[in-house]
């Protein structure tokens, strides 16, 4: 990684505005770019795709060494899966790190009924029945949750805060998500994408940029939980109970990570875009596999 070539590439410069800091003012360690702050000893962490690995707060730190000890135990937290000490997340994304979250969320893109996976246009009759899409529909929005916790947290530790770690946020995420789906359950009624984003508290008026995640991920959770949602107009808002599978989706969810062992691309939704059945591909040998491009 070079900074001459980092500081020209347009992402960097849109992170770096995320945050409000100098394009122009950082270094990088081990493959780790170290944005200054306003404040001497705050710093952004990013890795080499401009995605935020930490918030690194040195007030009492001076030594070179120590510091630079600090900074490669964060890219070996954002890369490890540590269950004993609380580095994981909860089922079904448990042997999931953060850097596998945050990278499978990059590589898909949900456009209304469009799902684009590594520069492929996912083709599947009935993608609500898919529990790949499903899955990797709920990865994409905890990848965009978790973007934006990183932001929040910046803006706290400028302003002397303390907040919560990114472990326990996406767990309290999750289980609020699970709590909401639980509620309208015992009300028996359809939970809606704005349920679960008033639930968690946030601005119901950006519902339409996670709508598509959400109500896939509303229709993992209900058919994990043994109902579906019941079809035709006049049963609005109603679910239906139906024979639960028992099936390990933490095992079904480790497929997924097939889709960063091809070359990443950029996801630009176009006319001429080459279409990819999802399941196939991903229970297909990959040593027969053709990579995506």
């Amino acid at each position: 990684m070079i900074k001459d070539e980092v500081m020209k590439d347009l992402k960097f410069k849109q992170r770096c505005g995320s945050y409000g800091v100098r394009w122009d003012d950082f270094y990088i360690y081990e493959n780790i770019i170290i944005l200054n702050t306003p404040k001497k000893d705050i710093f952004v962490l990013l890795d080499d795709n401009y995605n935020t690995i930490g918030i690194l707060n040195l007030k009492d730190v001076k030594d070179k060494e120590e510091i630079e000890k600090y900074i490669l135990g964060y890219k070996k937290m954002y890369n490890l899966v540590d269950k004993e000490n609380g580095l994981s997340f909860p089922y079904p994304f448990q042997d999931f790190s953060l850097s596998e979250i945050v990278e499978l969320g990059n590589r898909t893109s949900i456009y209304k009924n469009d799902i684009i996976v590594n520069g492929k246009l996912v083709i599947d009759k009935n993608k609500y029945n898919n529990t790949y899409i499903l899955l990797l529909s709920y990865i994409k929005f905890l990848g965009d949750q978790i973007e934006q916790y990183f932001l929040n947290f910046y803006s706290m530790t400028m302003m002397g805060f303390d907040y919560p770690d990114i472990y326990s946020y996406v767990k309290s995420l999750m289980n609020n998500i699970e709590e909401c789906i639980n509620l309208n359950i015992e009300q028996e009624r359809q939970p809606f994408p704005t349920n679960i984003i008033e639930y968690l508290g946030q601005n119901s008026e950006n519902i339409e940029i996670y709508w598509e995640e959400l109500y896939y991920i509303i229709v993992l959770l209900l058919k994990e939980k043994g109902y579906e949602i019941e079809k035709g107009f006049e049963h609005y808002l109603e679910i239906r109970k139906i024979d639960k599978e028992n099936i390990d989706l933490s095992e079904i969810a480790m497929k997924l990570l097939k889709i960063l062992e091809v070359p990443k691309v950029e996801n630009k939704k176009t006319f001429d875009m080459e279409a990819i059945n999802l399941q196939n591909w991903l229970e297909e040998d990959l040593s027969k596999v053709k990579k995506l491009k």
